[in-house]
């Protein structure tokens, strides 16, 4: 009798493992799309997303899991790429998703696909059939356009190299730039330098016809990587931040002509706040993140009159190989810096990002129109917390 107990527990046993595998087989393949029905022979009905280099995410249903291969994605779904890029399949439509991007699929119907690039950079090439892109508070119809469209906190932005788009009450051809800052919007002539290096390769690697050239194109990228390979600075072991005449905090070299009268400033670039919310950082690019924190200690500049912010950054960064990427908004006017040694806007957080204050003074304009003065001190800081103010900016949102 006991026997035949023992042996009836064993089978129950068994069976509940072999429905709790089941379950689990059963709401992993639905997470990841393994029972989603095919496409009819000749119908474009799927949005899909794949990996082309580094790492991205998928959330579906408040869960998230890695994407490899090629994703089939439905509504809901929101692809982040953590690193490197993605190419998406919306329709007739290609995506391709730069590093810190996020998509969301607002609806994957064949007759009316819709997504939102949440924020980050997309470079679009669409075919024939209508695609619906979301945008900040925008939307646009893509059709037979190829555009670059980014998203940014507080603006957005659409570069069109080829057709024409409409956000309902604008159009813009091809040569055109849209620039919303929220209900505003400025309309200017496309300038290539305006564009991230992302935007540019995924240019060169088109085969779409556009307004640019691809030589055009290639000249912008070679004279902005010229001097800008990646590098790991060395850490900052001085404590004395006051710059000798015979350290590397003299006066750069690298200056415009002598016959101008020049002045100094002092430029540091620091990133020491992601060291506390490694917890929040990118996998993989901890290694641009000096020990000490500093990229680039205090070091004193020669400038002349009406030399910027961006000016004296961009210059010491080509002189001492640090990495950095920009491009142009014109709404503001002016460069917004995207990274600096390969650290980027959400990186280690959703309000993480790079900030500037001169003399002590966060200013609320872009680093392009600040133009300098004699003695001034630069800080470039990362901020990962509070929109600033974790680096001792003032409380904005309070």
């Amino acid at each position: 009798m006991k026997l035949k107990k023992k042996t009836l527990y064993n089978i129950l046993m068994i069976a509940a493992i072999a429905v709790i595998a089941a379950l689990a087989v059963f709401f992993a393949g639905r997470h990841l799309g393994w029972f989603d029905k095919s496409a009819p022979e000749g119908e474009a009905t799927a949005i899909t997303a794949t990996v082309q280099k580094g790492l991205s995410n998928l959330t579906r249903g408040g869960i998230a899991s890695e994407i490899t291969g090629e994703t089939r994605l439905r509504k809901g779904d929101t692809v982040s790429v953590t690193s490197g890029y993605v190419s998406a399949k919306v329709g007739g439509c290609s995506l391709t998703l730069s590093q810190g991007a996020k998509l969301e699929i607002l609806s994957a119907k064949p007759e009316d696909m819709q997504v939102r690039l949440v924020t980050g950079e997309a470079f679009c090439q669409a075919g024939d059939a209508a695609v619906t892109l979301h945008y900040g508070a925008h939307s646009t119809k893509l059709r037979s356009a190829v555009l670059v469209c980014t998203v940014r906190t507080g603006s957005e932005t659409l570069y069109v190299l080829g057709g024409s788009v409409s956000d309902g009450s604008n159009t813009f051809d091809a040569g055109k730039t849209g620039s919303y800052v929220g209900t505003e919007l400025s309309v200017q002539d496309l300038d290539l330098k305006a564009l991230s290096s992302f935007a540019l390769e995924c240019i060169l690697d088109s085969q779409e016809d556009m307004v640019c050239h691809a030589d055009e194109v290639k000249s912008v990228l070679d004279s902005r990587n010229a001097t800008s390979e990646p590098t790991q600075p060395e850490a900052d072991t001085s404590t004395d931040t006051t710059p000798e005449p015979d350290s590397s905090a003299k006066p750069d070299e690298t200056t415009k002509p002598a016959e101008k009268p020049t002045y100094s400033c002092t430029i540091e670039i620091r990133c020491d706040t992601i060291l506390s919310n490694k917890q929040d950082l990118r996998p993989g690019l901890d290694v641009y993140v000096p020990d000490s924190g500093t990229i680039l200690p205090t070091t004193t500049v020669t400038f002349t009159e009406g030399e910027t912010v961006f000016d004296v950054l961009k210059r010491i960064c080509d002189a001492r190989g640090i990495q950095i990427e920009y491009s142009y908004t014109p709404m503001y006017g002016s460069y917004y810096v995207e990274g600096i040694n390969n650290l980027y806007e959400f990186d280690c957080g959703q309000q993480s990002g790079w900030m500037y204050k001169v003399n002590g003074w966060f200013p609320n304009y872009g680093c392009s129109s600040y133009k300098l003065e004699a003695g001034d001190t630069i800080v470039w800081a990362y901020t990962c917390k509070g929109l600033g103010t974790d680096v001792g900016a003032p409380d904005f949102m309070g």
